[in-house]
C-alpha cells in the first residue's frame, strides 16, 4: 500500500509524483486516432489519397458507398496506379473491394474493408480511395461517387520516423526518445520542458 504521507512530507518527492502523473496522461492523449472522411471522385480525380501515420499497433479502414476500393501504401509519395491485376509488396501493403460485406453493420454488401497490424514505430502511410470501376484493369469506368472513409489506428498528416536509442541514455534522452516515437505534434515535449525548468533542480 503506497504511503501517501511521504507525498505531504517531502517537496522533492510530490513533485516527482505529479511529474510522472502529467507524463503518463500526455502519452496516453497522442494515441492513433479515429477519422470520418467524405471523399469525392470524378474524372479528372478518379482516386484521392489520405496521408496519415501511425505509431504503431492495430488499424481498421473501411469504406462506405456505390462499390469503393480502398488501398495502403507506406510512405508519402505514391507514384501510378495500382489496378485489380497488381499484387500488394514492398511500399503497397493491401487492397480490397468488398471485405466489408460480411460484417455484421455493413451499409451493403459493396463495403471496402481492411485491417491489420503495425509493428511499434512512427512511421507515414497513404490511405488510397477509388471506384471499383476505374480499379478494373480496364478502367472503363469513370468514377463519379461519393464514399464515406473512416479508420482507426492511423492520425492524418505526416511525421518525420525516429531512430530509438536503446542504451546508455540519461534520465532527459530518456525522454525525448520516448517523445519522438509518440509525441510527433511536441506537445509531451512542451510539457516536459515546462516542469523540468521549474522543478528540474529537485529529479535527479
Amino acid at each position: 500500500m503506497l504511503n501517501l504521507n511521504i507525498l505531504k512530507n517531502k517537496k522533492p518527492v510530490r513533485i516527482f509524483a505529479i511529474f510522472l502523473g502529467v507524463l503518463a496522461a500526455s502519452i496516453t492523449c497522442v494515441n492513433p486516432a479515429s477519422a470520418n472522411e467524405i471523399v469525392s471522385l470524378n474524372a479528372t480525380t478518379p482516386y484521392v489519397d489520405l496521408q496519415v501515420y501511425s505509431s504503431g499497433g492495430s488499424y481498421v479502414i473501411r469504406g462506405f458507398g456505390d462499390d469503393p476500393v480502398i488501398q495502403l501504401y507506406r510512405g508519402t509519395s505514391i507514384a501510378g496506379f495500382d489496378n485489380e491485376d497488381a499484387t500488394p509488396s514492398g511500399d503497397f501493403l493491401a487492397d480490397n473491394d468488398d471485405g466489408g460485406g460480411q460484417l455484421s453493420d455493413r451499409v451493403n454488401q459493396l463495403d471496402a474493408y481492411l485491417s491489420g497490424s503495425f509493428s511499434p514505430g512512427l512511421d507515414n502511410y497513404v490511405i488510397r480511395v477509388t471506384s471499383y470501376d476505374y480499379w478494373r484493369s480496364s478502367r472503363s469506368g469513370t468514377p463519379t461517387e461519393s464514399y464515406t472513409v473512416t479508420y482507426t489506428g492511423f492520425s492524418r498528416g505526416t511525421v518525420k520516423a525516429s531512430v530509438r536509442q536503446t542504451h546508455n541514455l540519461s534520465f532527459a534522452k530518456s525522454l525525448y526518445g520516448s517523445d519522438n516515437l509518440s509525441d510527433p505534434t511536441g506537445e509531451l515535449r512542451n510539457i516536459v520542458d515546462s516542469i523540468n525548468a521549474k522543478w528540474g533542480n529537485l529529479i535527479k
